[in-house]
């Protein structure tokens, strides 16, 4: 009870943080968005700004995972990835796209490794993938985390964001995406026609969708007996 306490102040916490934060932006006051954001970092992962855009998601995971509170280090994750994104715009605005652009992708790799592992939906601080994808729509977003946000998707229900995912996979490179594509259309027809449409899909669509792999290669033929 005590460790539940504690981990819902430390979450009311940063979701007091990350309001000050987005006031102080909003407010066009990005030189104190920025020291504040600083000091978050600084807070929780003993490294500065520069540092952390320096690491891989791996790297911050671990240090996630070292700082964090027991298993719950995947609402300090979300409290992470919250302010990449505030910081990913601030440079943005700035004219610092590969900048933002290195920022935003961290945002979205470290989201998806967290909502993948949490057994309950991150803190409503969170961005979205969806945001996260709006900041990076000039950049080409490295396939494995195109295949990890795939399942990302799946899992919540994002499955026309998903269909949009395979298709870019198919775009880069059809032969090697075509087993992802298949197994994506097939688990689709899996679902009931209510998932479906509230997905805004059809069972239709996933079955021409389907179809149409078969013109990139067709299914490979069980052997003879």
């Amino acid at each position: 009870m005590y460790r539940d306490d504690y981990i819902l102040r430390m979450i009311d916490q940063f979701g007091a943080i990350i309001r000050h934060i987005l006031g102080l932006y909003r407010n066009g006051q990005s030189p104190l968005a920025r020291i504040a954001i600083d000091n978050a970092y600084r807070d929780r992962l003993g490294v500065g700004s520069d540092q952390v855009a320096a690491l891989s998601v791996q790297q911050l995971l671990a240090l996630l995972r070292f700082h964090g509170v027991g298993e719950d280090w995947r609402s300090e994750g979300a409290f992470l990835v919250a302010l990449l994104t505030v910081e990913s715009r601030l440079l943005s605005d700035d004219g610092a796209e590969d900048a933002a652009a290195m920022r935003a992708l961290l945002a979205l790799q470290t989201l998806i490794e967290c909502a993948l592992a949490a057994p309950e939906p991150l803190p409503a601080y969170t961005p979205t993938h969806n945001e996260l994808l709006a900041l990076l729509q000039h950049y080409i977003v490295p396939a494995p985390t195109l295949v990890a946000l795939l399942a990302l998707c799946e899992q919540q229900g994002d499955l026309a964001r998903g269909e949009d995912i395979v298709h870019e996979l198919l775009a880069r490179d059809p032969r090697r995406w075509l087993a992802t594509a298949r197994a994506f259309y097939q688990r689709l027809l899996e679902r009931s026609d209510a998932e479906l449409t509230a997905a805004g899909l059809t069972r239709a669509e996933a079955m021409v969708g389907l179809a149409e792999l078969d013109k990139i290669a067709p299914p490979a033929k069980p052997p003879m007996a």
